[in-house]
């Protein structure tokens, strides 16, 4: 499975640290980032998508995660 690359790591929290200011998009094959007040201003594209977003996401996350 994959991990969070540190700029994903770094985005990740930037989005965190400010909610108002951007929006994750996910579609079937890749997870970005947007600008909130714009449509469709993509300003990140994550390293990952799908199950293997989520395993990064919640190793960047601490969390002990196991897959099947």
């Amino acid at each position: 499975m994959d991990n969070f690359t540190q700029e994903d790591h770094d985005w990740w929290k930037r989005i965190q640290e400010t909610p108002e200011k951007y929006k994750v998009v996910i579609d079937n094959d890749c997870v970005w980032v947007d600008l909130a007040e714009e449509d469709q201003e993509c300003v990140y594209t994550f390293s990952t998508f799908g199950n293997y977003f989520i395993h990064a996401l919640l190793i960047d996350m601490g969390i002990n995660v196991g897959c099947c």
